[in-house]
């Protein structure tokens, strides 16, 4: 691995197909980087943030911990998917194995 991360497009959790958009707009709107929309199974990044480019590791880390929050919903960890220290953790792990596997 060349430590290269592709962000899909889509993907399926548990039999339900989970988009990934980018809208800048929205993440300006609401103040964010990223959010997971469990009802809507979208997950939305921004590659711009207050008129400055997101770093491709930034984003590749904020579409992580979204990530991590739709795995936590597919698996019906409700108490774990919104607790944000424990997604943190768990992305940056997930990021760092991603980055260094060989």
């Amino acid at each position: 691995m060349n430590g290269s991360i592709i962000i899909p497009e889509l993907f399926s959790l548990n039999g339900k197909k989970i988009r990934v958009i980018v809208d800048n707009d929205y993440c300006q709107d609401n103040e964010f980087l990223g959010e997971a929309d469990f009802t809507e199974k979208v997950i939305t990044l921004c590659d711009r943030y207050n008129g400055k480019k997101i770093s491709k590791p930034e984003r590749e880390k904020t579409y992580y911990h979204e990530l991590i929050h739709m795995i936590l919903d597919s698996m019906g960890k409700h108490n774990l998917k919104y607790n944000e220290d424990f997604v943190e953790d768990f992305a940056q792990r997930l990021y760092e194995y991603e980055k260094t596997k060989t």
